[in-house]
């Protein structure tokens, strides 16, 4: 019985090895384009970065924006002041994690926390 179980557990280790190369294949990109005024382009879940960008572009509109941020996650949040002089830029494995990095760089570059939410958005 010892014996099977010990096989058992071999064969066991031995396939979640074998998966680990392809949950890491699967790797999401996302990407964020703004105007740095009012227009602006979120995207999440693209295969690569050019597909990240160009969709965030295409959102944006690509004569008036540049991708700001791209990064390979799930999650991507765009944060932009009230009195449009600052943005800040989030990428994370959960939303609120997104949100909360864009949050805090934007306000980072204000003298309050004039900063909100523009757009998040995670792969599902």
């Amino acid at each position: 019985m010892t014996t099977r179980l010990t096989i058992l557990i071999a064969i066991l280790l031995t396939a979640a090895s074998a998966l680990a190369p392809t949950v890491r294949a699967q790797e999401v990109w996302g990407a964020v384009a703004t105007d740095n005024e009012r227009l602006f382009g979120v995207s999440a879940g693209m295969a690569t970065r050019e597909a990240a960008e160009t969709s965030a572009l295409a959102q944006c509109g690509p004569l008036e924006c540049a991708i700001r941020m791209a990064a390979p996650q799930r999650c991507i949040a765009y944060a932009h002041s009230d009195n449009g002089q600052a943005s800040g830029y989030g990428a994370a494995p959960t939303k609120e994690h997104a949100e909360q990095s864009a949050w805090n760089e934007c306000n980072a570059r204000v003298p309050s926390n004039s900063c909100t939410i523009r757009a998040a958005r995670c792969f599902e």
